[in-house]
């Protein structure tokens, strides 16, 4: 029975020892939305993309490098996105391999800067587009 509460303490305490020497799972959120056009403008009509990103680190350390970067990062994925077609962002096959594209292209770049990727994965935390 006193193994079967120690344990039971040992769970509840050990989520917190974890978080407070931030070496979890952190995301880091590319703040504000990105709201952009994209495409070419044939029919006298804008569209456009509005989307939240965010970023999966592990470690405060690649969280630190991710905030240190944002401007940097962001730039990339507003060319990366404005850049995109009708046939990309319509459909879901299209914003999966875009999202793809993105995550290497942050990891890329974050290499290039910092010798070291960082960046384990890339969400959409929403994607809407207008034609």
């Amino acid at each position: 029975m006193l193994r079967n509460i120690t344990l039971i303490i040992m769970m509840a305490i050990m989520p917190q020892a974890f978080a407070e020497d931030g070496s979890g799972t952190q995301y880091v959120h590319l703040q504000p939305a990105f709201v952009l056009n994209y495409g070419t403008n044939t029919k006298g009509r804008m569209k456009y993309i509005r989307t939240d990103i965010a970023l999966r680190v592990v470690g405060a350390e690649a969280a630190g490098k991710v905030n240190h970067h944002q401007a940097y990062i962001r730039n990339q994925m507003v060319l990366l996105l404005s850049q995109q077609n009708d046939d990309t962002v319509n459909n879901a096959q299209g914003r999966e391999k875009l999202r793809q594209v993105a995550l290497e292209e942050v990891r890329a770049l974050l290499t290039e800067l910092e010798g070291k990727p960082f960046v384990e994965d890339l969400y959409f935390q929403n994607f809407v587009a207008q034609n």
